[in-house]
């Protein structure tokens, strides 16, 4: 059995805190001041810096799958996900009727369950299903390329097609192409475990912080005040992928101590649950402090409720994945039991 690599468990639970950090600019009020100032360019910044939340946990994913080809193991997955997703939703559905306002029908509900709207952030679920049952074969096309300089084509023509076009106000490519960015990300993480590249921490920090700098200042200075005139990007863009792979090839082999690795072993179990239950603390937390949700409050709010917010998210989902781990080791228990009981 491979080593456990702590590094891994540290993008992970990075990867959520930027998730939780991303959403709080949904209530914070962000949207509705004026991009205009220094406060205004370090808020944009480290809002810039969130969006590289969903491309950690993809290329995490290639990183770790990219090199399996079984469907067994793609069944696995899509088994392990659902399930996390229906025990969100029967936590969620309740506390979403009963104490947050959204009274619906059961009808609804039931179709936002099937839909995968039951949870709020349920549209990551959707998205990643769909990779998982690509994975399978992007593995097999990807055991193909052998050569260093086949793997690091199909990266660039990846990069090309879905990355490149954000990278500037023209239009370079059509969003039929741009929206594949899971698939680049993916291979980015495949790509990163057959060459392990390595950056040091502080130069892929430095770097990481200089694009989401760059790109808070772009975002004040190409708009007179509204953030719908700003100059925008999107998940999969270039320069949001240039801060996924700062942050990645930065952080995935460095060393971490043995009591350090046990926690963040520890909290990374709890990050996929955690992502979806987050959202019953966002949207009524911020709104409990008012005079925070301006832009010199900011730092106040990501210290003292931002935080909580996502050590309460870390627990939860904790809690979540034990349940599936139990469930699913219940089933395969029957599932052992049957094969056995008929077989006598």
């Amino acid at each position: 059995m491979a080593e456990r690599q702590p590094g891994l468990d540290l993008i992970r639970v990075l990867a959520l805190l930027l998730v939780v950090s991303f959403h709080a600019f949904l209530y914070n009020g962000y949207y509705h001041e004026a991009q205009q100032g220094v406060m205004m360019w370090l808020a944009g910044s480290f809002r810039w810096l969130s969006v590289a939340c969903n491309g950690l946990f993809l290329m995490l994913s290639g990183y770790l799958g990219g090199r399996k080809t079984s469907f067994s193991h793609c069944r696995k997955m899509l088994l392990r996900v659902l399930l996390g997703y229906l025990l969100a939703a029967v936590i969620s559905i309740p506390i979403r009727h009963f104490f947050l306002g959204d009274e619906q029908s059961f009808t609804t509900w039931f179709r936002r369950i099937l839909t995968f709207r039951a949870v709020y952030y349920g549209w990551y679920v959707e998205m990643f299903l769909g990779l998982t049952l690509l994975s399978p074969f992007l593995g097999l096309l990807l055991e193909r390329l052998q050569k260093p300089g086949e793997l690091l084509s199909l990266v660039l023509v990846l990069l090309v097609l879905t990355a490149l076009p954000g990278a500037t106000t023209l239009d370079l490519a059509p969003d039929h192409w741009r929206i594949l960015y899971p698939v680049t990300y993916y291979v980015l993480g495949a790509a990163v475990y057959r060459l392990q590249p390595r950056i040091h921490p502080l130069a892929g920090v430095g770097l990481t912080m200089l694009v989401a700098l760059s790109l808070g200042a772009v975002t004040t200075l190409s708009t007179e005040g509204k953030l719908s005139e700003a100059f925008t990007q999107e998940f999969g863009d270039l320069w949001i992928v240039v801060m996924v792979l700062a942050v990645f090839c930065s952080l995935y082999r460095i060393p971490v101590g043995r009591r350090m690795g046990r926690l963040l072993r520890f909290a990374a179990g709890g990050c996929y649950g955690g992502y979806l239950l987050s959202h019953l603390l966002d949207s009524w937390v911020y709104a409990q402090f008012p005079k925070w949700c301006t832009p010199s409050g900011y730092i106040w709010l990501f210290l003292l409720v931002t935080i909580p917010v996502f050590l309460t998210s870390i627990l939860s989902g904790r809690v979540l994945e034990d349940c599936t781990g139990w469930l699913l080791h219940r089933r395969k228990e029957t599932v052992t039991w049957g094969q056995e009981s008929k077989g006598m």
